[in-house]
């Protein structure tokens, strides 16, 4: 039976990984779970250095039902990854105070691998996998240390570092060939939840609330020329049903006819962060797009499946494009307003274009009164009431895009001119780094788009006339926040900035080579190599006969590097040992070939009668140190002055 170290030994080492691998949990993780997790590891801290009670066994039981009962009622709706998260938080706080066993230890350390792989359910950016390796070195040490206590912890680092480096080829094998998994495992999305802040409708204030997210929402990165930002209106979804508040999506089609024609054309590839619906985005117009894409009716793309990780697909698009054709029962529809809402929207929007005449004059009517109107581009307009439109233009006259937008969509239908309403991101921010572009949550824009007769659909930016400075600068810009940054903080601003752009470069290399290796780029690595669906069978075998050879080449590698003689330099007590034998050898007591300690302790004794009260407590002590369990070091201090002050006199 294994001997069980003192529990200051391993406790505070487990404690350790168990932290490290709960932190990047904690923005997830409901309060009360993290105060559940601190309080109950700072008790067992306690329990360690002041000798608190441990809870019973009984009282163990009833902390876990607690602990359940409080997990059912935060999670109630849905029991997801943030709540099998929760269930190993509580689990990984509770399992220290009855680690009785080797066997308790080792469960807990396994219980911070398990915490250390949901990371993969929140994000799979550089940071959290940099991070997570960190956090697999540090366990895996502290699984050495449970079993080498005595040892020192940076001893058990790097053993860990070289266990994790003969896994690595495996890893790479594993990841290049194991077959990929289209869409989610079951069907279901492991991520906590939604990153983009699009869904199917639009109100007053819901494009506003993701100015606050920095998160990136995709990167872009071209073939060549990259369009100026006054032309960087990347298209995710369309807006056609309007309540008088609420803009939401009509129904669409595949479309049939084919892509838009135009010109000014860019090639690009983009790194799509997860965001749990179908849509894609493109700069306006996609001229090609990706095989696992669907272009609609309305000129817009969706994945087949939905997005529930890094997505890479590359396309074209014209940014100077004719807009085609479109079916007059649908332009009929998107002239329709509800009766009796916003109806000093629509009677001013009558009236400003009562003298125009064709449909280029009433854009720039209703425009030119956004202009000269008294408007303010701002975050925080006040709440509208039930006329929404009529309250924006007559009353506050403050909005955000999506209120210029609506009131723009509504007075060109009022018209009688087809108006709907784009959703999607302006502008990106150019890294200087690579040929690439940033484009973030804090990004998102809506503008209009509206038929003409001759030229087919418009896009009309009503925004761009209020805050011209948001269409070429960005939303900090137009916000008038930059300026302030340089300001105050001018030199550290532009220092922050380069670390910044620089990590971003390094993070775009890793989402193209690893987060966007894909199905496709799989398949085409196997058709490279000889593997194809037709031969799928024999494919498979060559496969698995290739990793058993990469398998017993590993553990070839592992055992000779183990098993080669004076691989490793001896530990301090077989030196210390080797010393005293030589210093017996020098007294003319050779040690014959099979001899062990205690036989060569008798045979020396017996032969130097003087010297055996010296050679027999060295040897004990040798015993003692080799082979009962962990050594002390002050047992092994003792037994290296004893061999060096041993100086036998010769005869």
């Amino acid at each position: 039976m294994m001997k069980m170290p003192p529990p200051h030994k391993t406790l505070l080492p487990i404690l350790f990984a168990l932290v490290v691998a709960i932190l990047p949990h904690i923005v997830r993780l409901p309060l009360w779970i993290i105060f559940w997790c601190a309080g109950m590891w700072g008790y067992q801290v306690g329990t360690l250095k002041s000798g608190w009670p441990g809870p019973g066994i009984v009282l163990r039981r009833i902390l876990t039902g607690i602990g359940i009962a409080g997990l059912l009622l935060t999670y109630t709706t849905r029991l997801g990854p943030d709540a099998y998260l929760g269930l190993l938080a509580i689990m990984a706080a509770l399992k220290p105070f009855e680690m009785l066993s080797h066997r308790d230890r080792m469960i807990t350390v396994f219980l911070a691998y398990f915490i250390v792989i949901t990371s993969l359910f929140q994000s799979e950016t550089l940071a959290i996998t940099l991070y997570m390796f960190v956090s697999v070195g540090i366990t895996t040490a502290v699984l050495v240390r449970i079993n080498d206590p005595e040892g020192r912890f940076s001893n058990n680092l790097k053993l860990s570092g070289v266990i994790m480096a003969q896994a690595m080829p495996l890893m790479a094998v594993l990841f290049l060939l194991f077959p990929r998994i289209q869409g989610s495992l079951f069907g279901l999305s492991l991520m906590g939840g939604a990153k983009s802040g699009f869904s199917d409708s639009m109100s007053p204030g819901s494009v506003s609330m993701l100015v606050e997210n920095d998160a990136v929402a995709f990167r872009a990165e071209f073939d060549g020329w990259i369009p100026p930002p006054e032309l960087r209106y990347w298209r995710g979804i369309v807006f056609e049903n309007f309540d008088g508040r609420k803009w939401s999506m009509e129904r669409q089609t595949p479309e049939t006819t084919g892509l838009l024609s135009g010109s000014q054309a860019a090639a690009y590839t983009i790194n799509l962060e997860p965001h749990q619906g179908r849509w894609l985005f493109a700069l306006e117009m996609p001229s090609q797009i990706p095989r696992s894409a669907i272009l609609f009716t309305d000129n817009t793309l969706r994945s087949r499946r939905p997005v529930f990780k890094t997505l890479r697909y590359s396309l074209s698009s014209n940014t100077r494009y004719d807009a085609g054709t479109e079916d007059p029962d649908h332009l009929l529809r998107l002239t329709r307003l509800p009766e009796a809402l916003n109806p000093q929207a629509i009677e001013l929007a009558k009236e400003i274009t009562q003298t125009a005449g064709g449909v280029d004059e009433k854009i720039d009517r209703i425009l030119q009164f956004f202009e000269a109107g008294g408007f303010v581009y701002t975050l925080q307009p006040p709440r509208l009431g039930r006329h929404p439109v009529d309250d924006f233009l007559f009353k506050s006259k403050k909005g955000y895009c999506e209120h210029y937008a609506s009131a723009f969509a509504v007075m060109m239908r009022a018209v009688g001119i087809p108006a709907r309403i784009v959703g999607g991101y302006l502008g990106g921010e150019r890294n200087p780094y690579g040929n690439f572009l940033v484009v973030r949550q804090n990004d998102a824009h809506v503008w209009v788009e509206v038929w003409h007769p001759d030229r087919g659909w418009l896009r009309v930016d009503p925004t761009a006339v209020v805050a011209p400075e948001r269409i070429t600068g960005g939303m900090e810009e137009a916000l008038g926040q930059t300026g302030l940054m340089r300001k105050y903080f001018g030199g550290i601003s532009n220092l922050m900035d380069q670390i910044r752009f620089g990590w971003e470069a390094i993070s775009a290399g890793f989402s193209a080579w690893f987060q966007g290796y894909s199905y496709e780029q799989q398949r085409a690595l196997l058709e490279k190599i000889g593997i194809t669906a037709d031969n799928w069978t024999s494919s498979l075998k060559a496969l698995a006969i290739l990793l058993l050879i990469l398998v017993v080449a590993t553990a070839g590698a592992i055992a000779f590097i183990v098993l080669k003689p004076n691989s490793r330099k001896p530990d301090a007590i077989r030196k210390h040992y080797t010393l005293f034998s030589e210093k017996l050898d020098r007294a003319g007591l050779t040690r014959k070939p099979g001899m062990g300690p205690l036989d060569y302790a008798a045979y020396a004794s017996k032969n130097r009668p003087d010297l055996t009260r010296r050679i027999m407590e060295i040897t004990d002590l040798y015993i003692g140190l080799r082979y009962q369990g962990h050594p002390s070091k002050t047992a092994l201090a003792d037994f290296i002055k004893k061999i060096r002050e041993f100086k036998p006199v010769i005869k």
